[in-house]
Formats: C-alpha cells, sequence, structure tokens
C-alpha cells in the first residue's frame, strides 16, 4: 500500500469538504466580512486551494434546478437580515446586494447564476463574452450576442427559433420571399422574408428592432408592423408603443461595443455582467442613484469597471470568482 498515495487522498478529500464548506456559507445569506477575508487568505494558502474552492464552484453550477432552490432561500436569508448587513462593514455587504450577488461567490454565474430548466434545451448558445453565428436553412443567418440560448422551431412548416434568452440577429436580406419566426417570452416577431431585424429578451421583457423588411410582432391580443428603423418593447403588461429605432445603441453589439446613454449605474452593471465572466456587484444606495454614459469595448470589461471606479471615487474589493464588490 502506498502511504504517499493515501496522504494525497486523503488531501483532496479535506481540501473538497472546506471548498464545499465556504460556497454553503456564501450561499447561506450569513456571510460576513471576516468570512470573505477568510476565503481569501485560504485560497492564498496553496494553489490546490484555490484549485478546490474552483471545482466546487463548476459542480455547484452544474446542479441546476437544485442550485435554483439555493438561490431563493439565499433571497430569503438576504431579504430578512438586510437592514442588519446593510450597516456592516464595506465586505459584508456582499450579502445585502441581493441573493444573486451572494450566491455569485459561491458558483462564478453570469448574469444569472445558471440557465434555469426551461432553457436547456437550447439548440445553440453563447458563453459569457463569446458572440456566435449560425448558419440556417433558406439562406438565414442567426448572429448570437453574449449569454444567449436559441431553440430551432419547427411547427406548422415555418422556420424559426425560440430566444430563451439573450440578444439575437436576424439577417436574410438574400432569402427567399417566406416567413420567419422568432418566439420570446409571451410573444412573436415574424418577418416577412427577405428582411434583417433584432430581438433582445433579458428578465422578462423583449425588444424586437427592425432593420430592413417587415416584421409584424404579436403579444396577447395585441398586433403591431415594424417596417425598418422601428422598434418595439413587450413585456408582462403587454406590447407597448412603437418607436424610432438607435441602430447606433442597440446594434452597437454587434461591433463589439456596448453604449450607455445616461444610463442608471445598476442597469449598466447589469449589462456589463453579461460580457465579464464573474460579477460586479453595487454595494450601498449611493451608487444605485448614479448614471453612466460612454462607449465601450465588450473584450475588456475590467477596464469599464476600473474606469466607473475612479469616476465614483468607489472602493472596490476583488473576491475568488472574478467578483467585483463595488461601493
Amino acid at each position: 500500500m502506498s502511504v504517499s498515495g493515501s496522504s494525497d487522498d486523503a488531501k483532496a478529500a479535506r481540501l473538497r469538504r472546506e471548498a464545499d464548506a465556504w460556497i454553503r456559507r456564501l450561499a447561506s445569506g450569513d456571510a460576513t466580512d471576516a468570512d470573505a477575508q477568510a476565503l481569501r487568505r485560504w485560497c492564498a494558502q496553496d494553489p490546490a486551494h484555490r484549485a478546490a474552492f474552483d471545482e466546487a464552484r463548476r459542480l455547484w453550477r452544474d446542479l441546476g434546478p437544485a442550485g435554483e432552490l439555493l438561490q431563493a432561500r439565499a433571497s430569503a436569508t438576504g431579504a430578512a437580515r438586510g437592514p442588519q448587513l446593510s450597516r456592516r462593514a464595506f465586505l459584508g455587504g456582499l450579502v445585502a446586494a441581493s441573493a444573486a450577488g451572494a450566491v455569485a461567490l459561491a458558483v462564478h454565474p453570469p448574469l444569472r447564476l445558471w440557465a434555469p430548466w426551461s432553457e436547456w434545451d437550447a439548440d445553440y448558445r453563447t458563453a459569457t463574452g463569446e458572440q456566435r453565428r449560425v448558419r440556417l436553412p433558406g439562406r438565414v443567418e442567426l448572429a448570437m450576442n453574449t449569454q444567449t440560448r436559441v431553440a430551432l422551431l419547427a411547427a406548422d412548416g415555418e422556420a424559426g427559433v425560440a430566444l430563451l434568452s439573450g440578444e439575437a440577429a436576424i439577417e436574410a436580406p438574400d432569402a427567399a420571399p417566406g416567413r420567419f419566426r422568432v418566439r420570446a417570452g409571451a410573444g412573436d416577431a415574424v418577418a416577412t422574408l427577405p428582411a434583417r431585424f433584432e430581438v433582445r429578451h433579458l428578465d422578462g421583457r423583449t425588444r424586437v428592432t427592425c432593420l430592413a423588411g417587415r416584421v409584424d410582432v404579436r403579444r396577447g391580443e395585441r398586433l403591431c408592423t415594424l417596417l425598418a428603423g422601428q422598434r418595439v418593447d413587450y413585456d408582462a403588461a403587454g406590447l407597448q408603443a412603437v418607436a424610432p429605432a438607435d441602430p447606433a445603441l442597440d446594434s452597437a453589439w454587434r461591433g463589439g461595443v456596448i453604449v450607455f446613454r445616461d444610463t442608471p449605474l445598476p442597469e449598466a452593471v447589469a449589462e456589463i455582467n453579461r460580457y465579464r465572466p464573474g460579477r460586479v456587484v453595487l454595494v450601498g444606495r449611493r451608487l444605485q442613484r448614479q448614471s453612466v454614459s460612454g462607449r465601450f469595448s465588450t473584450a475588456d470589461m475590467d477596464t469599464v469597471v476600473a474606469q466607473i471606479q475612479r469616476a465614483f471615487s468607489a472602493r472596490a474589493a476583488r473576491l475568488p470568482g472574478d467578483v467585483v464588490l463595488l461601493g
């Protein structure tokens, strides 16, 4: 029997238990300033500690629906303890920042912790920061932005896709006459080909932008028609009024940039989190009231975070998993 081998196995098992305990602690809603500092010291002790923590994050991320239950529990705990945590030191605010902020420390999420069960059947998907182009039948090209999930539709012989989450563009300037459907949330956008249009579906809100051709948008009993240069939003409240499109803003992602125009900082940070691994979390009320303007490259989100930090004289704490707390 190899004594050294047994010793290595025992060490690996111990590190797995400790890493799993750290994740449970951070996701519990009871994490404190001291916990965050202790985790940073534990990861810095030995590369094996950091590797064990990274592996534990990956395993928890893959738990799927079980993890969603954990998120709900963390949300309830965080809400109940919010007033108390808001008076703690800067790093203590990592749990009060919301359930997503708390569990993010454990599982290294994108915009959300992981794809919900309803999105697991996607035919095409992109990772954080990734863009992808897919050639569909009928000379239709699908361009997908970061953190986007798409499933193919096959109903009554009509071509189309379901945008489960994220942002996609349909490019079909040379397609034969026909129709192409994009289902997003509780609505549908049906283009008369040839056409070019974009659909963004995030957090229950959908925007359809027509760049060329004609797109009919239906949500519930309401229907509107978009022509080139027009856009419309819909959400749980229904279909909104048609408005002029702003390609420099709505289509900026196609050129690898994001544009903010007096955008509330929480909304800007949510957009940054779509492109950047890990998570940026705003701590405290001061930054929640700020807004930001600018044009930024999606390939260098850390520079954007640094610019925001300087612009608002914010303090920054960096934690394992590429988590940055700004306050």
